[in-house]
């Protein structure tokens, strides 16, 4: 089958966040799979590639603007990559934003990348599908019923994946006219969200196929509480709606084969994990022959990831004779707190505020849990990464999180973790307790590092899913 993804963001090219993981690893497990693969991505600044052909210069005009751009294609681990290269758009420093905030075009520049994925099929045979992910490119099945209804590539069908819906590419009402769709467009019922325009209401709506990327994300983005004001368009598609769960590179992250680790470990060796941690508590500056249990904590810092209930219960997690191991960034108010409670906290804290790969994965071998506090959680990611390394997760039970950590039980010597389900720092606490006191039976915490690495987390079940669905799509198409 012949599958184009239109993305945003792919690692290694351009990253902010686990968008970029997932279309990659995707994409390479589909080829693996033997699928004829196309990923098509904006051509940011600071990409390096070696081009195998360039298509180009071309002009795109819509909305009053003629943007010149080019495609250039290449190959990247067993899929054809196609960069959509419009310099006035996509030569910046940052994927969305500056120092400044969030470019004042975005719109403009993602209406551009759309667009052009979709002149390149005036060019090329068309895909069998069109796999479209997020904000970025959820105008395309919409494109498609309109400005190319009399091209060929109009009856490719399209599956649109949410993958984080709090972001849904919201503009001024006066920036309508760059859509080029005339007014029937700008109703309740198709693109007007409460005055303003709104990208994923595209998506969602014209899609043949919608998924997000866990089962209980799917159901609760048909809630009020989870449904960031979309809860209703999303009921009304639910009988099109699914969730699948999002896998990991399990080459990329494998604790037997990991180049960042210091000592490599597998769940008949155990020994190279508490290596790791020596390394990672002496290069933190902590005391690296503790007995303390060390809590890992990756993330972005912002609101979604729970970070308020970390600051409200810092201290009386640290209190339960724990260490804290913390690397990210993001919103100052926890940046800023991190540091201090470095700064308070010395013997027992250390955090790094920055993105550092390298350091990622020596935390999440190096730790004996990790720290998922979140809000609300699509899929999560790093959860697969600990409970691969054998590092016992704690996690709040929502999104992709409930789906894959599973409360240890005494009885049955199951499970891989501990959750908890209100939003409150006592609750936090409560999951942070049980994991501490479990820590301490030799015994059963090795049978939870056990059960964490005996799981399958790679994209293949995933992969088969979405194959599945790929031929729904198609049959509903013709």
């Amino acid at each position: 089958m012949r599958i184009t993804h239109v993305s945003a963001e792919a690692e290694p090219f351009a990253k902010t966040g686990g968008l970029a993981d997932a279309v990659t690893a995707f994409c390479k497990e589909l080829a693996r799979l033997g699928q004829d693969v196309t990923l098509m991505l904006p051509f940011y600044q600071g990409i390096s590639i070696s081009p195998t052909k360039v298509i180009g210069p071309m002009t795109l005009s819509f909305g009053g603007r003629h943007v010149s751009y080019s495609f250039v294609e290449s190959q990247f681990q067993g899929f054809k990559l196609v960069l959509v290269d419009a310099p006035q758009y996509f030569q910046r420093g940052g994927i969305y934003r500056d120092a400044n905030g969030d470019y004042g075009d975005n719109d403009e520049r993602y209406i551009c990348f759309t667009r052009a994925c979709l002149e390149y099929y005036r060019i090329e045979n068309r895909p069998d599908v069109f796999h479209a992910h997020d904000w970025h490119a959820a105008l395309l099945p919409l494109f498609l019923r309109t400005h190319y209804y009399h091209d060929n590539v109009s009856r490719t069908p399209v599956v649109f994946t949410i993958h984080n819906l709090a972001y849904q590419g919201i503009f001024g009402p006066e920036r309508y006219g760059l859509l080029e769709l005339g007014r029937d467009y700008f109703t309740p019922e198709n693109l007007e969200f409460k005055g303003t325009v709104n990208f994923m209401k595209s998506g969602i709506l014209y899609s043949d196929v919608v998924t997000t990327v866990s089962p209980r994300y799917s159901l609760e983005i048909q809630t009020p509480e989870g449904g960031f004001g979309l809860d209703g368009v999303l009921r009304r598609r639910t009988g099109r709606l699914f969730g699948i769960l999002n896998g990991i590179d399990q080459e990329t992250w494998d604790p037997q084969r990991d180049p960042y680790l210091g000592e490599k470990y597998s769940p008949s060796n155990l020994a190279g994990k508490a290596r790791c941690k020596q390394e990672v508590l002496q290069a933190a500056g902590l005391n690296p022959n503790t007995s303390s249990p060390a809590i890992g904590i990756v993330s972005r810092f912002v609101a979604q990831k729970g970070l308020d209930l970390v600051e409200a219960a810092a201290d009386r997690i640290l209190d339960m004779d724990t260490m804290l191991l913390i690397l990210g960034s993001g919103e100052r108010r926890y940046e800023q707190f991190f540091d201090w409670l470095r700064s308070r906290r010395p013997d027992r804290v250390a955090a790094a505020i920055k993105f550092d790969n390298a350091l990622a994965h020596k935390i999440e071998a190096g730790a004996d849990m990790f720290l998922m506090p979140s809000r609300y959680e699509p899929c999560g990611l790093n959860q697969m990464y600990s409970l691969r390394y054998g590092t016992v997760p704690i996690v709040r039970a929502v999104g992709g999180l409930d789906d894959t950590v599973h409360e240890w039980d005494w009885n049955t010597r199951r499970g891989n973790g501990f959750k908890f389900y209100g939003y409150t720092p006592e609750d936090l606490l409560g999951a942070v307790a049980r994991a501490r006191m479990t820590f301490e039976n030799k015994a059963a915490w090795h049978q939870i590092m056990l059960n964490g690495m005996a799981g399958d987390y790679s994209w293949i079940h995933s992969a088969m899913q979405y194959l599945m669905l790929y031929e729904q799509a198609v049959e509903l198409k013709s």
